[in-house]
């Protein structure tokens, strides 16, 4: 029962640091976006635009309205994990800034898609980029385990994610 102990309080202190070093990740990785972005800034309407007021949720937002063809509220919402309601702050943020633009959806009077501005898809092109170098961060990091190891990985992280979405 001891060694049972120690080594539940040894994986619950490591999954706390885990989560303190993750959302350190999280803000070095803004910053480093925020650096990225600083350059694209110009004279005229992009100068309203305060992009280090820029929240993730923004940044993905934008993303998904880059890559995607007539993307709306709901499309966004069920690929990223955010309410309607937060898709529709991050948009009416983004649109204030300069970076995206709302448009009727063709073939329907009532229906709304959202396009990105040119400074818009240079700040998109910035997000990808970083997703694309923590990809392979953790590509390297993935492949120094063996496949047994990864499906333990795999299964631990499947249980935490259904114990989170249970209420207390």
């Amino acid at each position: 029962m001891n060694d049972g102990k120690a080594a539940y309080e040894l994986l619950q202190a490591k999954l706390l640091q885990y989560l303190h070093s993750r959302d350190k990740a999280a803000e070095l990785k803004k910053q480093k976006a925020y650096d990225m972005i600083g350059g694209l800034q110009k004279d005229g309407a992009e100068r309203n635009a305060d992009l280090s007021q820029l929240t993730l949720t923004q940044m993905h937002v934008l993303h998904e309205i880059a890559s995607g063809e007539n993307a709306n509220v709901t499309q966004i919402a069920n690929h990223i994990g955010v309410t309607k309601g937060g898709v529709s702050k991050a948009v009416a943020k983004l649109i204030q800034a300069g970076l995206a633009a709302e448009a009727p959806r063709p073939g329907s009077k009532r229906e709304m898609h959202y396009l990105v501005t040119p400074l818009g898809e240079q700040i998109a092109r910035v997000h990808d980029k970083l997703h694309r170098l923590l990809e392979e961060k953790h590509f390297k990091l993935y492949s120094t385990y063996s496949g047994e190891e990864l499906s333990v990985i795999v299964r631990f992280l499947d249980d935490l994610t259904r114990l989170n979405e249970k209420p207390l």
